[in-house]
This record gives C-alpha cells, sequence and structure tokens, in this order.
C-alpha cells in the first residue's frame, strides 16, 4: 500500500492536520527527516517529508513561497511545522499559494516526538513494501502453479521452482469454488496463516487452485475454507511433482461429485459411479475417449453439441420425448441427431451392449472432471436444429 499524506493525516498517533486542507493528499512520501535549513531542497529529495520546528522558515510572505517553492520542485512530499514553536506562523497568502502549486502544508502537534513521526512513516512505508513483495510473490507463484499443472516443467526443474516457497512433499491439490474470486482468495489467505502453512494458489474463472503440503494442518486449513462458504475438491497425496497434471484432475472430479453447498470432498471418497469405472482420472479419461473422443472432436470442429444430447438421451433411459424436452428441441431432430451420433462413434443405441459403453464413457468423463454434473450441465439449447 502506498503512504500518502492522507495516509499521514489519517494516523491517529501522529496528531498532523493540514494547513490547507484537500492540497496535495495524494503525494507520496517515503521519508521522513528534520530540517532546519532555510533551503532543504538541498539537502532533502523526493518524497521526502520535512519535519521543522519552523526555525528555518522565513518571516514574509514571499520568502515562504519561495520556501516552499523550492521545495516542491525537487519533489519533496510535504512539510510539517511544530504548532507551537514557529517564529513566524505561514501568511494566509503563503498558504493560498501553497494551494496553487499543490503542495502540502502541515502542522505536528507539539507533544509529539519527530522521531515518533519519522518511525510511524517508515513502518509505514515499509508494510507497503512488504505488501507489495508478498503481492509480487503471489503472482509468481500462480503463474508457477499453473505451468506446473500443465507437466509443462519436468520434475527435477519443477522442484528447484517449489523449494523457494517452502512447500514439501507428499504435496496435495485442492480445488476452491466459492462466491467471488477476492473472497475466495481472502479466505484461503486466512486459513493457511493460521496454520502457518505455505500454500500456492492460482485463480481459474470462479475456482482457485491451490497447492500445499499434505497433512493435519491442510486439513484443518482446508475445512476452515468450507466452513466459511466455499465447496473444496481435494486430490490423493502425491510424492512426485510429475503426478500433479493428474492430481489436478483428481481435485476437480472431487469438487464435481462434491454436492455440499459448502464441505470438502477429497478424491475416491463417497464413489457415485459405477462399480466398473477404476479412480485413476488418467485411466478415467482413456475410457471416455475411446467412445466419446470422436464425438467430442466433431463438436469442437462444427461447434456443435452431440455429447451434450447423447448424454441427456441416456440419461433420461432413451426416452425421445423426455430426452427432447430437456433438450428444447423437436423429437424429429432428437432422432435425428441420435442417428448422426450412431454414425460419428460407431455404435448402436438400440443395442443394450453399446448403450452400456456409452453409459459409462460418460460416467468416466464427468468422474475425470471433462463433463459437468447432471445438475450442472446445461441443455444444449439448439431447438429445431439438426446437427
Amino acid at each position: 500500500m502506498t503512504f500518502t499524506v492522507r495516509s499521514l493525516l489519517d494516523l491517529p498517533a501522529a496528531r498532523t492536520v493540514s494547513l490547507a486542507p484537500g492540497v496535495g493528499e495524494e503525494r507520496v512520501i517515503t521519508w521522513a527527516h528534520v530540517c532546519e535549513q532555510p533551503d532543504p531542497w538541498r539537502w532533502l529529495g523526493e518524497g521526502a517529508l520535512v519535519m521543522t520546528t519552523g526555525l528555518g522558515v522565513p518571516e514574509t510572505t514571499d520568502e515562504q513561497c519561495a520556501y516552499l517553492r523550492g521545495m516542491q520542485a525537487v519533489g519533496i512530499a510535504a512539510v510539517t511545522v511544530d504548532e507551537h514553536m514557529m517564529d513566524a506562523s505561514f501568511t494566509e497568502p503563503a498558504l493560498a499559494y501553497a494551494a496553487h502549486i499543490g503542495f502540502p502544508v502541515l502542522s505536528t502537534a507539539h507533544e509529539v516526538r519527530y522521531i515518533t513521526l519519522a518511525m510511524a512513516v517508515a513502518e509505514a512505508v515499509q508494510r507497503g513494501r512488504d505488501k507489495l513483495v508478498q503481492q509480487t510473490e503471489q503472482r509468481y507463484g500462480a503463474l508457477l502453479l499453473a505451468e506446473l499443472c500443465t507437466g509443462a516443467i519436468p520434475g527435477p526443474s519443477a522442484a528447484r521452482l517449489l523449494e523457494p516457497h517452502g512447500i514439501r512433499q507428499p504435496s496435495l491439490i485442492a480445488v476452491v469454488q466459492g462466491a467471488g474470486g477476492r473472497a475466495v482468495h481472502h479466505q484461503i489467505r486466512e486459513a493457511f496463516a493460521a496454520q502457518q502453512l505455505p500454500v500456492l494458489t492460482a485463480a481459474e474463472g470462479d475456482q482457485v487452485l491451490l497447492l500445499a503440503e499434505a497433512g493435519d494442518a491442510l486439513g484443518r486449513a482446508l475445512d476452515a475454507i468450507a466452513t466459511a462458504g466455499a465447496r473444496v475438491g481435494a486430490s490423493a497425496p502425491f510424492d512426485g511433482l510429475d503426478e500433479l497434471p493428474n492430481a489436478v484432475q483428481q481435485a476437480r472430479s472431487a469438487l464435481v461429485r462434491n454436492h455440499l453447498a459448502s464441505g470438502v470432498l477429497h478424491f475416491g471418497e463417497h464413489e457415485t459411479t459405477s462399480l466398473f469405472l477404476p479412480s485413476s482420472a488418467e485411466q478415467l479419461r482413456r475410457i471416455a475417449n475411446q467412445v466419446l473422443g470422436p464425438l467430442r472432436t466433431y463438436d469442437e470442429q462444427r461447434g456443435t453439441s452431440l455429447t451434450q444430447t447423447l448424454r441427456v438421451f441416456l440419461e433420461e433411459n432413451r426416452s425421445w420425448v423426455r430426452a427432447a424436452e430437456r433438450l428444447f428441441v423437436h423429437r424429429q431432430t432428437l432422432i435425428a441427431r441420435i442417428s448422426r451420433i450412431e454414425k460419428i462413434i460407431d455404435r448402436d443405441l438400440s443395442s443394450i451392449e453399446d448403450t452400456a459403453e456409452c453409459w459409462l464413457a460418460v460416467q468416466a468423463a464427468i468422474s475425470c472432471g471433462d463433463l459437468e454434473p447432471a445438475e450442472a450441465a446445461a441443455p444444449s439449447g439448439q431447438p429445431g436444429e439438426v446437427h
């Protein structure tokens, strides 16, 4: 956070007011120094707060204007004077001139020692710098996590890049979804700070991806985030960073299956898919692609939604009427779409065997996070159109 003249005026301990209210309050203060010389601009420079008892302040209006103009010219942020010790107060024309050039003239209570004022400025400036460093580290961490999740960085290099962030193995990936990106980030920072646990985060739309060391502290942090109103899906713990892309899919799959308004679901808990499907996200994706791959490629190339059509048709137990109603299309349009789908995936949906394969493929795609769960999936919304 930048420390400005307004920030100084807002500090209760500073007991400082402006003699020209509203003037130059946005000017940035980076340091504070006592100067009783009549020409402080020779000794101090940009961003300085000049503190004076008034010994160096000239008496006449013209000289006071020159005094103010000299400080303004070198970028001094403001001048503050002891409210009682000035031999000659600033004249009204001099204060009007200060307002004209936008230079702040302040007055500090006599009881406030200048060392106290200088320390208050230094501490506030340092807090601002610390926050800037923290924000920079968070941005770098987000970029690093995004790269790690793609698997583009080899394991040894990834470990070296991750080491300064203090995240040890085994690790765990979690996906957090809540109301508002900033609110979720704040909840995550508070929860992990309370556990004194390092974490990397990266925003992905309305979700936040996080990487941290697996263990009890992480469990408590995730529970705190969920208690604050977010849904959390977590991967299984993993030891090698080359497993991270698979862990991301596990976390997304867990989030998809987390039907609670708020709560934490770990990958593999409360499985509701077919007993014939594996738990590995990569294996689930391979199963889905064996059947749905050609159909999804067709959709991507032509902008159609035949994968969604197949899914709804199967979820409605191959009922033409109910599926057509969910898709907002005419029954004949649905028949034409299913015929096209059968040709693309080389399956006969009047066959129990082929239907079972398609159903398992759809469930596998949902389990690995490639398709949304039924309650989140939107209808195709292309009434009357034949793809």
